[in-house]
């Protein structure tokens, strides 16, 4: 599994948000923009993606940006990256209708790697990455 630059880009800005939660600091996106070193523009569309699914909360006006939507601790890496992908499966045939799964030998292999990568990323929470305690 090949993460894409949105998700990596969505973790470093969630990464960034968990480290400034204990001041329940607002970070505007210039200032994340500057810490991931990715386009405003760009980081505007990966933070609409996690607001959609409540991984952030948008704050407006003159001293607004973002926050994250639930403590570090409680929010983890798994939610974080399916909110910003469309698809974090390895191969394209697991949720799709597939002509040969009922020859393939590996379908079952894909199946189970999946659901283990989705399991060890939900264990990991953003407090932990932010400290380093992976």
């Amino acid at each position: 599994m090949k993460m894409s630059s949105k998700a990596r880009y969505g973790l470093y800005v969630a990464v960034g948000l968990a480290k400034r939660y204990a001041t329940s600091e607002v970070v505007p996106v210039c200032t994340l923009a500057q810490c991931t070193g990715v386009t405003e523009k760009y980081l505007e569309q990966i933070l609409a993606l996690m607001k959609k699914q409540n991984v952030v909360v948008a704050v407006r006006g003159a001293n607004g940006g973002y926050k994250l939507t639930n403590p570090p601790e409680n929010t983890t890496v798994g939610s974080v990256l399916r909110a910003v992908e469309d698809n974090l499966e390895i191969v394209d045939c697991l949720h799709k209708n597939c002509s040969n799964k009922c020859k393939c030998v590996s379908h079952n292999l894909w199946a189970k790697l999946y659901d283990n990568i989705n399991s060890y990323l939900d264990t990991i929470s953003l407090k932990q990455l932010a400290e380093d305690n992976v």
